[in-house]
């Protein structure tokens, strides 16, 4: 009725929204912050998203509280709007957000080769650290990954460090108690649970750790299947590590690799439920590959997501391709060794039906991840029948993080 001269579509909640969005991309979207999937949300998705992140959104509320319009402009939302409001002004915001574009978030330089340095920033991670209730990555991976690296520091500086976090220290024990490492004796020690595993290793099983404490366990979900997700998860960070020592490459980084490759699904699922849910329909009734479900529904993928999270919580950048690209091996400019590897130790897994991936869809493997190691048919089946013996340990890991 406002906009007799503009043509409209409407939809009576966030998911549907989206869908019609995929469909045809509007010049703006007006949305209702208490839309059933919540407009905040749905503003939140489309900032993100590769594919609708130009497009405004207005959001509207009646009586909007300091902190609604807080969560509005953190979600990106171009303007906002009380109810009631006149037409004249509603036609006045759609002309002021429509003619003045942002202009994007320019690209970092690439040009650090360390990959313990600060990550670059990825076009789209303007809005990721604005997702309402997503958690902020404690800072101990860098620091123990620095203090392991530095020349001056001893197993008695990192257990020092840990002594701070009773909670961490006691998951580390678990972890390095459990049938995977198959130390001889228990260990007890602090000093010993830091010296036995190696510095970075014991640094990637805290990151671990602080990974499960913020996603594991029970929460809102779309529908993903949350515990064979995270017995995928380990069962990749395992298999990357067997194939590292089996071709002789990044052993340091591979288990972390593993346990970081997915880290978007678990975000979309447990912060954009509502949205995701479309995702996990699509994949069960139709089959689709979940990547592709992502793509087409939601405008970026689990790896974009991932990718934009990594950044915002200054992951290294070998761990930030291997998010990015661990579907796509070949787009990989830099480290694409520990890309390679954890793409193959993925598709592996999947393969073997440990844990599951979001679907039933077996990915090929990569002619380019094949040809960086040498191996053919024949050599992959001996890495699949190598690889199977050690994902037997992988519920000790998950037990240890569940507990």
């Amino acid at each position: 009725m406002m906009l007799k001269d503009q043509q409209t579509d409407v939809a009576f909640d966030g998911s549907t929204a989206l869908d019609k969005i995929s469909t045809q991309a509007p010049d703006v979207i007006i949305a209702d912050v208490d839309v059933p999937g919540s407009g905040i949300r749905l503003a939140e998705i489309v900032g993100i998203s590769p594919e609708f992140q130009k497009i405004p959104v207005i959001l509207t509320s009646v009586s909007p509280t300091t902190d609604t319009i807080i969560k509005a402009r953190n979600a990106g939302a171009s303007s906002y709007l009380a109810k009631p409001f006149r037409p004249s002004e509603t036609r006045s915001r759609i002309e002021n957000v429509t003619t003045t574009q942002p202009e994007p978030d320019p690209v970092a330089s690439d040009d650090i080769e360390n990959p313990f340095e600060e990550p670059e920033e990825d076009p789209f991670t303007t809005r990721v650290r604005a997702i309402d209730g997503l958690p902020v990555f404690p800072s101990t991976h860098s620091e123990l990954i620095k203090l392991a690296r530095s020349e001056d520091a001893t197993s008695e500086d990192i257990a020092e460090k840990l002594q701070f976090d009773p909670g961490l220290l006691s998951t580390l024990f678990k972890l390095v108690n459990s049938p995977y490492y198959g130390f001889n004796k228990r260990v007890h020690s602090v000093l010993l649970a830091v010296t036995l595993p190696g510095l970075e290793e014991v640094a990637n099983l805290v990151t671990t750790a602080q990974i499960f404490d913020n996603f594991g366990g029970q929460g809102q979900s779309a529908g993903l299947d949350v515990k064979g997700f995270w017995r995928h998860t380990v069962g990749t960070a395992i298999a990357s590590r067997s194939l590292a020592k089996k071709l002789q490459v990044q052993l340091e980084s591979a288990f972390l690799g593993g346990i970081l490759h997915d880290l978007g699904k678990i975000v979309l699922d447990r912060h954009f439920s509502d949205y995701y849910e479309g995702v996990i329909k699509e994949v069960s009734d139709n089959g689709t590959p979940i990547v592709q479900a992502e793509k087409a529904r939601l405008g970026l993928s689990h790896a974009k997501i991932g990718g934009q999270l990594a950044t915002e919580w200054n992951f290294a950048k070998n761990y930030l391709n291997v998010i990015l690209y661990h579907h796509e091996p070949v787009h990989a400019k830099r480290y694409q060794r520990l890309v390679c590897l954890v793409h193959v130790a993925d598709a592996i897994v999947r393969r073997l039906g440990y844990g599951s991936g979001g679907d039933t869809h077996e990915p090929e493997i990569d002619d380019s991840a094949m040809d960086r190691f040498g191996i053919n048919d024949s050599g992959l089946q001996k890495l699949i029948d190598a690889v199977q013996p050690d994902l037997d340990d992988g519920d000790s890991i998950l037990s240890a993080l569940d507990a």
